[in-house]
């Protein structure tokens, strides 16, 4: 999606007059859109399936109940559609894993090394974390580059709408035509349930996780810092793949800017928003 297909559709959903301030808001994403219902060759980007990972990087197990995480999905880098603000490199791989394990940076696997990958096998009697998503129906990932645009319950949608007197249901409606037929995303705006979920990230990781629910605590915290936090990766769930994060919800993946610069993931703030 380019930007005369945004100015387009900003027209159709009678925003017209707020054209340059929405604009002034995009910050660029990639979509990830269902391909193939199959698993694709190894090491291409897929949604259910088997990990294809290095002999040196071991399917990812929560310690405390010695289970192994579900495998959601892998992400090729160099598939990724290629623009001037892309802070990842084109080298290597994402995998998400599904945990039972709240915010855990173990969800998450970032490779670039040089090993041959090939298709993970666990033992028969291996112990999932859960049976949540046993039985996701492969699909191969596609990408799309798009504008994305401040997302419900964030901060930035607030001000957003406030700054245009505008009615939050008619921006959040533009909102979801532009992630529309996808199951997910990459980078971009944030979103959130209820509260920006960057304002957890910064509590859990850079404060003390014993305050993610200390609303009292919290209150007295400079929540502007959250602003230095960004969305990853987001995925939705979706009927095709059998996905289903809580009642229809997503799992999203938040990185520190600093850590996201240094290709750092070993302290991303995972997080399951669902209604």
């Amino acid at each position: 999606m380019d930007l005369e297909q945004i100015i387009t559709l900003i027209h159709e959903h009678g925003l017209s007059k707020y054209q340059d301030d929405i604009l002034a808001s995009v910050r660029p994403a990639i979509l990830l859109k269902l391909g193939q219902a199959e698993a694709g060759h190894k090491g291409q980007s897929r949604i259910g399936g088997v990990p294809d990972l290095p002999l040196s990087v071991p399917w990812p197990k929560n310690t405390p109940s010695d289970s192994y995480l579900c495998f959601i999905l892998q992400i090729n880098l160099a598939e990724l559609p290629t623009f001037a603000e892309n802070p990842l490199t084109k080298r290597g791989m994402l995998y998400l894993f599904a945990s039972e394990s709240e915010n855990a940076a173990e969800q998450l696997v970032f490779y670039d090394g040089s090993e041959s990958l090939e298709p993970a096998k666990l033992p028969e009697d291996t112990r999932l974390i859960t049976d949540w998503y046993d039985n996701l129906v492969t699909h191969r990932l596609e990408f799309e580059l798009f504008p994305d645009i401040p997302r419900w319950a964030t901060n930035d949608f607030y001000r957003l709408c406030a700054h245009l007197n505008l009615d939050e249901l008619k921006l959040n409606d533009l909102c979801r035509t532009l992630s529309e037929n996808s199951v997910g995303k990459l980078l971009g705006h944030a979103s959130g349930i209820g509260h920006d979920p960057r304002e957890d990230a910064y509590v859990v990781r850079q404060v003390n996780p014993e305050w993610l629910y200390n609303y009292e605590q919290r209150q007295t915290l400079d929540m502007t810092h959250a602003q230095n936090w960004h969305n990853l990766l987001e995925v939705e769930s979706n009927r095709k793949v059998d996905l289903m994060f809580g009642d229809a919800g997503y799992l999203q993946v938040l990185i520190h800017g600093e850590d996201l610069k240094r290709l750092d993931f070993s302290q991303v703030y995972v997080n399951l928003e669902s209604s």
